[in-house]
Order: C-alpha cells, then structure tokens, then sequence
C-alpha cells in the first residue's frame, strides 16, 4: 500500500512537473523541472529510500523529465541496494544499450556511472570474468573520447587489474593498470584540491590493499597500504576534512598494515601497528572491534579474536541486519570458526544453536526471494520487450497510414479534379458564389482562432509577469532561514508574498485577493507594489496596512479587496511585529518542535473595504529556533476528489513530523502533501506558503 501512495505521489509531481512548462527541452523551464526530477532522486539516495528510487526514477521517465540510460542508471542503483542482483544488472545492462552509441555529455556520463556500477557490483559478487567483460570495452571508449581522467574510469581501471591479479594474470600488466589509476586519481587533486578528490583516490586505493591482502600477496598490499597512509595524511589537511572519517580510515590504515606485516612474518611491527589501532575512537565501536578481529585471526590471537567478535550481534542490531545467507556465513559462522579455535565451547554452541535456528528460514528466505527475483526479472523482460513491440508496430502503423491517406487523397483529388473539368462551365457562378461564402467563413474562423491564440498568448505573459513579481530568491543571513511558493490555480491567481530587507529589520508579507483571474492577479500587482514601497519607508505593519487601506479603498468600483497578513522582524533583537488583515492566523513552533495556531487578537477587516479603518499591530518576541508558517486557504482548504477540506489538523501534524527540515524542504513536504492528498482533483484555489525561521 505504502509503495502505491509513493507511486501515485511520484506520477502526480512528474506529471505536474511535465505539464507545467510543456515539452520543449531548450525552455530553461523545463531544464529547471529537470534539476527538480534529479534533486528528488538525490533525496531519496541521501534517505537511503530505494523503493522510492524505483517509483520516481520510472515516474520521470514517462514524463520526460529523465532520458531512459539515466533512468536505468538510478534504478539499476535501488535494486543492488536491495541485493536484487538480476534485476539491477538487467537495468545497467539495458541502460548501457541506450546510451553506449550516444556522444552527448549527459549520456556519456550515463555510460560511465552504470560501466562503473556494473564492474563493482560483478566483483563483489565474485563474477570476475563479467566484470572484466563490461570494463574493459568501457575503458577503451572513454579513452578514445577524452574522458580518462574521472573518478569513474580510475575505479573501473582498479577493478580491472584487481578481476585480472584474482585470474592470476600478467603481474606486469596489473602493476601498470594501478599505477595509471593512482596517478590519474593524484592528477585529479592537483586540478581539485579538495577533500572529496582525496576521498575518490582513498577509496580506490582501499579497494586495491583489500584485494592484495585477500589473495594474501602481503609485499604487495604493504606498498600500496604505504600509499593510503599517504593520501590520508595529506586528506586531514583540507579544511573540509570529516573527522569521524579520518579516523575510522585511520584504523582501517593500522588494520591493514598490522595483517600485511603479520603476514611478512614481521610481528613486533604488526603488533606495534595494532596498537596504535587500538589508539583510534572506531576501535571502541563494535565494527572496530570487528575489523581488529581480522589481523588478530591472522596473528593466531583466538582468545582476543574471540573477544572482538562477541561484537557480532551488537553490530547485527546497530544497522538491523537479517539472518541472511550471507550474514550467517560472513559473521556468524566467522564467530563460530574464531570460538571453536580459541576453545570457548560454550559460546560455540550457543553460536551453533543460532545458526541452526536461522539457517533453514534463511535458505526458505534465500529461494523465495531469489524465485520473486526471477519472477520479477521475467516480468521486466516481458515489459521491456513488449514495449519494444509495440514501438515497432506503433512505427509500422503510423507508416501504414500515412501510405493511406496519401492514397485516399490522391483518389479523392483524382476524382474531385475529373468531376471540376466536367461541370466547370455549367456550375462557375455556383461555385464562386460558394467560393464566397467559404472564404467568408474561413476569416471568421481565422479572427476567432487568432483572437484565442492571443488570449492564451496573454495570459501566459500575464503569469509570467505575475510570478515575476514575487521573488525566487530570498536572504543568505546568519540566523534567518526564509523560503516561499506561489502556486497558482488559473493561469493567473490573486495569492501573493513578499519581503524587503531595510537595514536591519526584514518586512514581509503574505495576502489573498478576492477573486480568480485578471482581475485578482491586477490587484495583486498593485498591492505588492505599495507594501513594498511603504516598508521601505520603515513603517510599522499597522502603519502599512492604514496607508494600502487608504489608497487601494479608492475608486474601487468592482469592491475587490485582499486578506494580509504583514510583518516586521528585528534581526538584533529577535522582535517580531505583526498586523493581521482578516488572514488566517498563521502556525508558530518552537525549537523543541511543537506547534499549534498563533492566537492572534486583533484580526482586523481585509484590505481595500472601506477608506476610514485603522488597523492595530501586535508584537512579540522569538526565542532562538522559532518557526512561523504563513498560508493562504489554498492549503487548509484544499479538496480532494470526495470533497474533503486537508484542514489545519493535518497542517499540524505533517509540520510537527518534519520539524527539522529546512523552509524550503517544509514548504515542498507541505505542497507534495497537498497534491498527494487531492488525489488527482483540479485546485480549487490558489496555494502560497511562507516558512520562516530565527536561529
């Protein structure tokens, strides 16, 4: 149920991201929905939601918003993360066919994530000949388009040598592979030097010691171990270093320079390496424990290996692992091979007794799910062949019919022409005096036509005028996280916002006009234009809304009026002064993320009713961390196919369960929220949100 909410939720927004801006890909619009469809994707990845992946990545290639390789690509990502081996290599596959032909950048950038995907996923699952496969032709056409100096190609360069050293090949020719990665990957961090280009040459050269030491080639592993300690000294420089992942590399660096050394048979060195793992803060924590576990298995340490691998089922409780196939042979059955050595046989069968307890529902578990894989896969198959099917027969009819209509038309002008030279001399007043009335008819249709396409063609300026007219950017301060959206019903709505920073005080505002269309978007404008030239004045809310009343309450024949609600905040003193013009009270939280409606006691009439009012003003203070969210009834208003409102109480409880998000990522939960709810229903209203936050 929860993956077809997420589904119909990602095929709204893809839909609603496609038909807001049409199909043109030069629009910059369009590129712009673009860059949302990619950020959506990017946060799914970061909530490490592969579900979601799936859905949004499939959403937005039906709309057009995603190209079928990047597609595949990220979908390919979701199922190796889900360990759905076949699946994902099925996608990487497919998305590699579409794109291997293809010299536009983004495409080749496509081709180098999934080659470079594909060969990593291919050797952790032990296929080094299917690594080798999609490397190698991968390498040779990136080279020959200059593109041999990115992350990608590096990494699918150490694969390579890594895939071709476990076949037991040319030691020569492995040795020169790495070496080309290696400098490749310094070349890279005397362009960017930063700590991300050290982090993409760290990884690589992990890879290559992990390798070494697994088919135990110690003299090897040590000279490349060397190399790591290197770039990770040089890593702790940067000023955008991570700590936490300095150090947990640091013990990684002493882990596999203590086994190497062991291996060597140099074992005061390794002991003296292991000690200064233990000097390290992830040596505390259970997967240190576990690491160090490694060279104590290999310097024969089965009572301190012991020790480190009770950890096992503290770490399997950490990052909520199953009993898997793969979590009983790589951790348990290690525990039990580590005990039974150390000759703890109480802990052997208690291990034993787990082992046995899990192993048969994990092989049940192991078949179902690699048969749902297969089953699954099969469908993908099906699908994707079936779509290939029916683009051909699509290709084929529209063939087919063009070559019909061609014919029937050439008939029809063959026998209309025979038919004209026979009557041409009897029916020629008939048919001028048809002639006539036909073209007649035709300017009329033309005015008509003409008259829509300018109308429409207005409007579409008269929206983008609109949305001009409220800003897109809003203030990088210290202390002060600001974000808005106006989204309209029509072509045109009468919703507004706006802000402007005088001196150290920040005026802001938000207003719903009477009305839809035209009418309402004027007004809009001619209201926005006075809050901002009387808060540039410096006057107070109060004072704003008198001197708006005042002149919009003129010569208004048609009796439009606008609900407001204006404030100002002082930056130093973290003052907030406000005045209500018969708005919806907006929701205030606290840093502790409780919320509720702000009770406001002078609500005031709206704006532009009557010329004599006087409009009362209230302060009050923000503590560190306040939140206010200023709406139009476009939110708690909004209706869904049945005709339910969304309502503040939902308001509430969606704000209260994001409530360490940012402004902008508040206002877009609260859209998305709202589109999911109306469930396919057209707006009923127009839609603006206002966050804002003191720090």
């Amino acid at each position: 149920m929860n993956r077809l909410k997420t589904s119909r939720f990602c095929q709204l927004l893809a839909l609603l991201m496609l038909t807001m801006t049409g199909c043109n890909k030069d629009d910059s619009a369009y590129k712009k929905q673009c860059e949302d469809a990619e950020y959506a994707v990017y946060v799914a990845y970061l909530d490490k939601d592969y579900e979601r992946i799936l859905v949004l990545s499939d959403s937005f290639k039906t709309a057009g918003l995603f190209s079928e390789g990047k597609a595949c690509y990220w979908q390919g990502y979701a199922c190796d993360r889900m360990m759905q081996k076949r699946m994902a290599e099925l996608y990487w596959k497919t998305g590699l066919a579409t794109v291997e032909n293809s010299t536009e950048d983004e495409d080749v950038r496509v081709y180098a994530g999934i080659a470079n995907r594909l060969t990593v996923m291919n050797c952790m699952w032990g296929d080094y000949e299917d690594a080798l496969k999609v490397a190698v032709p991968a390498v040779e056409r990136l080279k020959k388009m200059g593109r041999d100096t990115t992350p990608e190609y590096n990494n699918m360069l150490i694969y390579m040598a890594c895939c071709q050293n476990r076949y037991g090949l040319s030691e020569e020719q492995t040795d020169k592979l790495l070496e080309k990665a290696y400098h490749s990957h310094l070349d890279i961090i005397m362009k960017h030097t930063n700590a991300t280009s050290y982090l993409d040459a760290i990884v690589g050269v992990i890879n290559i010691c992990y390798n070494f030491l697994e088919i135990q080639d110690y003299e090897h592993a040590l000279f490349w171990i060397d190399r790591f300690g290197d770039l990770l000294v040089e890593y702790q420089q940067q000023e955008d270093a991570r700590s936490d992942y300095a150090d947990k590399q640091q013990a990684r660096y002493y882990i596999y320079r203590a086994s190497a050394l062991e291996g060597l048979g140099r074992k005061e060195e390794a002991s003296e390496a292991y000690n200064s793992f233990l000097q390290t803060e992830f040596s505390q924590t259970g997967e240190g424990k576990m690491l160090g576990g490694e060279y104590l298995c290999i310097a024969g340490l089965w009572q301190e290996a012991a020790d480190n691998y009770s950890y096992v089922d503290a770490v399997m409780i950490q990052y909520d692992m199953d009993y898997t196939l793969e979590h009983i042979q790589r951790l348990l059955l290690k525990k039990y091979d580590v005990n039974m050595r150390a000759g703890r046989m109480d802990t052997v069968e208690a291990v034993s007794m787990v082992i046995a307890e899990h192993l048969d529902s994990a092989i049940t578990k192991s078949r179902r799910v690699d048969a749902l894989e297969q089953e699954a896969l099969h469908q993908k198959e099906l699908e994707m062949a079936a779509d290939r099917e029916l683009m051909l027969y699509h290709r084929q009819l529209n063939r087919l019919i063009g070559m019909a209509i061609f014919i029937v038309a050439l008939m029809i002008y063959i026998f209309v022409r025979h038919r004209v030279q026979r009557r041409l001399k009897k029916t020629h007043d008939e048919l001028r005096v048809a002639h006539d009335e036909l073209k007649g008819a035709y300017d009329q249709l033309e005015e008509t036509t003409t008259v829509k396409e300018r109308m429409e063609s207005e409007l579409r300026i008269a929206r983008n005028i609109q949305m001009s007219m409220v800003p897109s950017v809003f203030p990088d301060m210290e202390g002060l996280d600001m974000y808005a959206s106006m989204t309209p019903a029509k072509e045109v709505g009468g919703d507004l916002y706006n802000y402007l920073h005088n001196n150290d005080k920040i005026y802001f505002c938000i207003g719903d006009v009477s009305g839809k269309g035209v009418p309402a978007s004027l007004f809009m404008a001619e209201t926005t234009r006075l809050f901002r030239t009387l808060a540039s004045q410096g006057m107070t809310p109060a004072e704003i809304a008198n001197h708006m009343n005042a002149e919009l309450a003129e010569n208004n024949e048609q009796g439009m009026f606008v609900t407001m609600f204006i404030c100002r905040y002082d930056l130093k003193q973290r003052r907030i002064e406000y005045c209500n013009a018969g708005h919806n009270p907006p929701v205030i939280g606290n840093a502790k993320g409780q919320f509720a409606f702000l009770d406001v006691k002078e609500t005031n009439a709206p704006i532009g009713l009557w010329p004599d009012l006087e409009y009362v003003g209230e302060e009050m203070e923000l503590p560190s961390g306040s939140m206010m969210l200023f709406y139009t009834d476009g939110l708690n208003e909004a209706e869904n196919r049945r005709q339910e409102q969304y309502g503040e109480e939902r308001i509430i409880q969606l704000m209260t369960s994001h409530a360490s998000q940012s402004m902008r990522d508040m206002v877009e939960t609260l859209k998305a929220d709202t589109d999911l709810f109306r469930d396919g229903a057209e707006p009923n209203d127009d839609l603006t949100l206002f966050a804002f936050r003191c720090n």
